[in-house]
């Protein structure tokens, strides 16, 4: 998880962060939405602050698995104490409306 986050994350190529992205996802299927948002800091801390910044990225793909993440994550009871305490504040605003869209779509 350090190698895809301090790598391909912030990468300029949209195909480097979309497999990103995507081996991120299947991460997250792996160990597990309750392990994730344990609450040890540099775990929860840096798949938040990941989780935030593919969701709103430029790139539909690198979008796509983002969104798909947060829809996995965020019907855990331990997500939005987490989210509260974690996620960038400067992007919260942005990623509530994705979250509401994504729970929307969820429901239909």
């Amino acid at each position: 998880m350090n190698a895809l986050l301090v790598g391909g994350l912030s990468h300029r190529n949209a195909a480097v962060r979309s497999c990103t992205a995507q081996h991120l996802e299947r991460l997250a299927e792996v160990m597990g939405m309750a392990r994730l948002l344990s609450g040890k800091k540099d775990l929860t801390d840096r798949f938040l602050i990941a989780v935030s910044k593919l969701a709103v990225d430029p790139a539909q793909e690198v979008r796509h698995h983002g969104r798909n993440i947060l829809r996995n994550v965020a019907p855990n009871g331990d997500f939005a104490k987490m989210w509260d305490k974690f996620a960038p504040r400067k992007e919260r605003e942005s990623l509530r409306e994705v979250i509401s869209k994504v729970n929307l779509k969820e429901r239909t």
